[in-house]
Formats: structure tokens, C-alpha cells, sequence
């Protein structure tokens, strides 16, 4: 147990770090390169608790880097790449504890109750608008959130129907939130200005998306489903509102990026809460704790992939992959159909997008002008999405299992498989289309 308390301790540091950095930059350097060591004994003493898929993965990673970086990269290179990984580090640890507070707000509450007095014929509507704006803030944090707004006499199949729904949302808000993982590796590769581009693309995408599955998978009027399952909403429109503001206002007041502004304004946000409900803060520290130790997979392979595509980066072998694959003679519209739907299958298969992504980000940015940036970021964000619906490895798969008491293979297998072909397919050919009018 007390290397647990010593690596609860080491992310912490790397967190805190992570937030002067953001601050700071090159005043708090030998701060930043403290945390970044703080970060790499996290991951030493985390090796041998990762799970084989994991392994798997960061094994992937490696022989990814071997075959793409043309030397070993040098002291201060490593040391740059990690400071540069540090704020995802501090990513999942945030939403670990937005997670844990939201699931105490009473107006999350209120919502909850709503769903669950939805009538059953649109209930899975609901569930699926309801998981596409709570996943934009709290990510895989909504289906726990959700599956509490089950009747208790749900039988197997309404779970599974309403889980599927949650997934569909939750996933494909991925395309237009900046609270997922999937933006923060985006930007990795695609700058500011354009990744926010992409964000406002993927709101026509994700809406156009759900309107068209509400009406494929649920019954009734399309015009009513909306309108009731918005109405559960309605306690929490305010807070999600609120949030999205602040993010977006110091995103753009003060030049920092999505992914900083997120990991600056929540914790603000949630000391602020507190304040006013300090009989929470003990159960709160119990529930974050408890999701910072479950989420050390996550965080170690999304850190490793940060520093991997940060090397590769700045790699000339890059290069010489773009001339050897043809990629800068295959037509942008190609490419733009192909990106989305090759993360998709490829998670399909068990391989996790942060592999896919890093690998077709690092072509397609560095050998393929013609593609438009925002345009290239939303296809990687919609094969994260449509990835991640129906991969028996995503951790939404997961979660939703857990959470709804439905068998992973059994959401993975069902009908979501094919909505996420379909889904990749098409915004693909759209993104496609609008790249070659521009």
C-alpha cells in the first residue's frame, strides 16, 4: 500500500506541475523538469501494475517510434517531450475529479430523476441526447452518472438498448468537445486556431449524426424525442454552459490552448464549489483517489503516445515515409475518407486509436498540404468516436458494461458496430467533399 500512497503522491506533483507550467512556461522550467521526473517514477513504479493490453500498446508505441525516428533522441530532447507531456498527464487526473463532483451536484441530480420518468417508447433518446452533452464535459463519467437513472425493474434488453444509446452519444460528442482525450492528441499534431475550427465543424457532425441515429434507433416523432429529452437537461444546461464559457474564454483571453485551459479552469471551478459544499469534500478525495489509481493505464499509454508523437515530430524520417508511401500524390479527399474510417476498423480490431492516430497524424501533418488542418483534425476525431463506440478494448465499452450490467462483447457486437462503419464512412466523405471546395 505505500507505493500506492507514493504514486497517488508522484502524480500529484506531476498534476500540480503540469498547471505552473501552463502558468508560468519558462519561469517554472526546473519546476516543469521536476515534474516530468516525478511523472517518469510514477511510471516506473506503475509498470508492473499495467494490464497486458496496456503493455501491448506502449510495446506498439515503441516499435512505432523505432521504425519512424531517424536516431535516439538525445538527453534534452526527452526532457523537452516530457514537459511537453505533462499537461496530458494532468488531463485524465482533472476528469477524474470533475467525475467524482458531478456525481454530487444536486442539479445532476435533478436530471437524473427526469430521465428516469422519461416514457420508456423515447427513453433511449433521452439517454442518448442526455449522454451526447453530459459526455462532452465528464467523457465515460456519464454512464455511471446514467445507468442511476435506470428503473431498478429494467430488464436485460432495455439496458442494453439504452446503453447502446448512451454510447452513441457519449462517443460522438468526442467531435466537437475539448474535454476528451481524443482533442488533446489532435492538438498534438494540428495548432490552435485550426483544432478549434475543427471543434466547430464537429458540432454539425455530431448534431447531423444524432438526429439521424434518434430517428433510425428510437420510435415516435423525431421533433418530440428532442424536445423531452432536452427538457431532462434543463437542470444542468447552466452548469454545462457555464463550463464550456470559461474553458473557451481563457482558452482564447489568454492564447492557451483547449487541453490547458481544461486542466486550469475545472480545478478552479470544482475549489469554488467546494467552498460552498464542504461536507462533500471527504467522499470527493475517496471517489478521485480511487479513479486517479484505475485511470494509471490510461495515463501512462496516452503519456507515452504524447512523447512518441512529439519525437516523431521532429523526426526527418518522417519525411522520407511520406516519399515511400506516395502519400503526397494521393488525393486529399482520399486521405480525408480514409482517416476516420482506418482508426475506426483498426479499434475494431483491438488496436487503440492513440496508435492509429499518432501514426496517421504524423504522415498526413508533415507530407500533405492540401489537406486543410481543421478538416484533417475532425476525421481523427471522428474515428476516435466511431472507434471507441464499438471496440470491445475502449474503455467506453467497458465502463458502459460495468455501469449497465450488459455483456462488453454484446455492445461491441451489436448494432453499434455498423452505425460506426457507416458513421466514419460518411462524415468522411463529407470532410472529403468540403476539402475540395476549399
Amino acid at each position: 500500500m505505500i507505493i500506492d500512497k507514493i504514486r497517488l503522491f508522484l502524480l500529484c506533483i506531476a498534476w500540480l506541475t503540469a498547471i505552473i507550467n501552463i502558468v508560468f512556461g519558462q519561469v517554472a522550467l526546473a519546476l516543469a523538469n521536476a515534474g516530468v521526473l516525478c511523472l517518469l517514477l510514477f511510471f516506473v513504479l506503475t509498470l508492473s501494475r499495467l494490464k497486458k493490453e496496456s503493455i501491448a500498446i506502449i510495446i506498439l508505441l515503441l516499435v512505432v517510434a523505432s521504425f519512424f525516428l531517424d536516431r535516439f533522441p538525445s538527453y534534452e530532447e526527452f526532457l523537452s517531450g516530457g514537459r511537453f507531456t505533462l499537461v496530458f498527464a494532468a488531463l485524465l487526473p482533472t476528469m477524474s475529479l470533475v467525475r467524482s463532483v458531478s456525481l454530487k451536484v444536486e442539479r445532476v441530480k435533478n436530471s437524473q430523476n427526469l430521465l428516469k420518468n422519461l416514457p420508456t417508447n423515447i427513453s433511449t433518446s433521452g439517454f442518448q441526447i442526455a449522454s451526447h452533452f453530459f459526455g462532452s464535459v465528464i467523457n465515460t463519467g456519464t454512464f455511471s452518472i446514467l445507468s442511476a437513472a435506470l428503473p431498478e425493474d429494467s430488464d436485460k434488453n432495455y439496458r442494453k438498448s439504452v446503453a447502446e444509446a448512451c454510447l452513441r452519444g457519449m462517443n460522438t460528442s468526442a467531435t466537437w468537445s475539448p474535454f476528451f482525450v481524443a482533442f488533446a492528441v489532435g492538438q498534438a499534431f494540428i495548432d490552435k486556431t485550426n483544432s478549434w475550427i475543427a471543434l466547430g465543424c464537429g458540432i454539425f457532425v455530431g448534431m447531423l449524426f444524432n438526429l439521424v441515429s434518434l430517428t433510425v434507433f428510437a420510435h415516435g416523432s423525431t421533433y418530440n424525442k428532442i424536445k423531452l429529452s432536452l427538457a431532462c437537461l434543463s437542470p444542468v444546461f447552466p452548469i454545462l454552459s457555464l463550463i464550456m464559457f470559461s474553458v473557451l474564454a481563457v482558452s482564447f483571453f489568454f492564447d492557451f490552448t483547449a487541453l490547458s485551459a481544461v486542466v486550469l479552469v475545472m480545478p478552479v471551478m470544482i475549489v469554488i464549489y467546494l467552498l460552498f459544499n464542504f461536507n462533500n469534500i471527504s467522499e470527493i478525495y475517496s471517489d478521485t483517489k480511487f479513479w486517479l489509481f484505475k485511470s494509471s493505464d490510461d495515463i501512462t499509454v496516452i503519456c507515452v503516445a504524447m512523447l512518441v508523437g512529439y519525437l516523431i515530430s521532429r523526426s526527418n524520417t518522417i519525411n522520407h515515409f511520406n516519399i515511400f508511401f506516395g502519400l503526397s500524390i494521393i488525393p486529399a479527399w482520399t486521405l480525408l475518407v480514409l482517416t476516420p474510417l482506418f482508426i475506426t476498423v483498426f479499434s475494431f480490431m483491438g488496436i487503440h486509436p492513440v496508435i492509429t492516430t499518432t501514426i496517421v497524424l504524423s504522415l498526413l501533418t508533415m507530407g500533405h498540404a492540401e489537406i486543410h488542418p481543421a478538416l484533417l483534425m475532425q476525421a481523427h476525431l471522428v474515428g476516435w468516436a466511431g472507434g471507441t463506440m464499438s471496440s470491445v478494448a475502449s474503455l467506453s465499452i467497458l465502463t458502459s458494461s460495468n455501469m449497465f450490467q450488459v455483456e462488453s462483447r454484446e455492445l461491441a457486437f451489436g448494432p453499434n458496430l455498423l452505425t460506426a462503419v457507416i458513421f466514419s464512412l460518411s462524415a468522411g466523405l463529407l470532410l472529403g467533399f468540403v476539402n475540395s471546395l476549399i
